[in-house]
């Protein structure tokens, strides 16, 4: 029996909108006001990921060439703060807690991209 995939984008959008809300939990200086909220930045943290993420993954290209790819973590960061600083109701610390951020919807995104297969 054939097993039903999920799009690449899917898999974006459902991990930002279920790893965002868990994020306090995990990461100190992350936090939000109710569970609407958190919910609501992460569908929106998934729209920045599948809209402006990849076209600042061309413009830095070289940047992410001569770090081996690291960079993509400072700029998944810098999305994740500047989500904190536009968004009410959800608050990022400091640029560190964002890193930390971004390494933990890595590894949710990378785990349900192995489970995708």
């Amino acid at each position: 029996m054939r097993r039903a995939r999920l799009s690449h984008w899917s898999v974006t959008f459902l991990c930002c909108l279920l790893a965002v809300p868990t994020l306090p939990k995990l990461v100190g200086g992350i936090s939000y006001d109710s569970l609407y909220l958190g919910v609501a930045a992460g569908a929106a943290l998934g729209i920045v990921y599948l809209l402006v993420r990849p076209v600042l993954r061309i413009l830095t290209l070289p940047i992410g060439c001569l770090t081996l790819g690291l960079f993509g973590y400072g700029l998944d960061a810098a999305m994740i703060y500047a989500l904190g600083e536009y968004l009410p109701g959800f608050h990022v610390a400091s640029l560190g807690s964002a890193l930390l951020a971004a390494v933990f919807l890595s590894a949710v995104q990378m785990i349900a991209y192995a489970f995708n297969r």
